[in-house]
């Protein structure tokens, strides 16, 4: 029997490794600005660019806005358009992005430079000039981007794609979703923090196994920032090192990748999974 799913973003208890997802906080753009702004910088009222409003919601990616960050009350902050994506040199690119502020929404164009680690976002109607660039916060929605898109850069091993390790990151993307998994789901964590299950129909390729994870964490707690999180996510990790690799999706209409592998931990689903399937 599969286990409940709920659209919620998750640590990765009882698995034996974490990895960023898309689906993280992001800061509010007027702390963004401040932190790209010097005293001393100059603002310029422009003509805005038009927004086709028409365009933004036909359910297939490529004009859509899809949340990439999200407030500790499980509210999107920050947005991209996929469709927007433009390499800027062989370390940058851009994506059309809004933010939520105080006032309300902002769009702009979103610079990252993945050898830097920072970023600029230019608002729609604003020139900035003399901006610096500000340093990625941890933990954020930028920093969920550039993790999903310095991939394609010359800095991706600065990020953890390095070619030791391509091996699991540098794969065939999945066919179906982690929940449709054709084996049997086995349970190998029940507590009161949560529970995790296996997939049982777990895929072998030379020293590489690759197989579904769903997990749940219990909080106890029904505010809207402590509320129960699951999440079901495609697993690749090696039989040789006790390492792996989560497969992350911004959002179902557009292709994923498989993120910079992690170690597990002793106990974890990593370890367990290799241990029954690496012979």
């Amino acid at each position: 029997m599969k286990p409940f799913f709920t659209l919620l973003t998750a640590s990765a208890l009882g698995i034996g490794f974490s990895c960023p997802s898309a689906i993280q906080a992001s800061p509010l753009i007027d702390e963004v600005l401040l932190a790209q702004m010097a005293w001393d910088d100059e603002v310029e009222e422009i003509d805005a660019e038009p927004v086709d409003r028409s365009q933004i919601k036909d359910g297939s990616g490529k004009n859509t806005w899809i949340p990439t960050g999200f407030n500790e009350n499980k509210v999107a902050v920050m947005w991209i358009r996929v469709s927007t994506y433009k390499p800027l040199n062989e370390n940058s690119f851009r994506f059309r992005s809004k933010f939520t502020t105080e006032k309300g929404q902002v769009e702009g164009k979103l610079d990252i430079n993945c050898k830097n680690k920072d970023f600029y976002f230019r608002p729609t109607g604003v020139s900035i000039r003399n901006a610096p660039w500000a340093v990625i916060p941890k933990g954020s929605g930028i920093e969920s981007v550039a993790l999903l898109y310095c991939k394609r850069t010359a800095a991706k091993e600065d990020w953890g794609f390095t070619p030791e390790t391509a091996f699991l990151w540098d794969a065939p993307i999945p066919t179906t979703p982690p929940d449709m998994a054709s084996g049997e789901w086995i349970n190998h964590y029940d507590k009161p923090d949560g529970e995790s299950y296996y997939n049982d129909g777990v895929k072998k390729d030379g020293n590489v196994i690759q197989f579904a994870m769903y997990y749940r964490t219990t909080k106890g707690d029904m505010s809207v920032k402590n509320r129960d999180e699951a999440k079901y996510e495609w697993i690749r990790t090696s039989c040789e090192r006790n390492i792996g690799s989560t497969y992350a999706q911004l959002d179902q209409s557009v292709p994923g990748v498989w993120m910079p592998p992690t170690p597990g931990a002793p106990g974890g689903a990593i370890m367990l999974v290799r241990k029954k399937f690496c012979k």
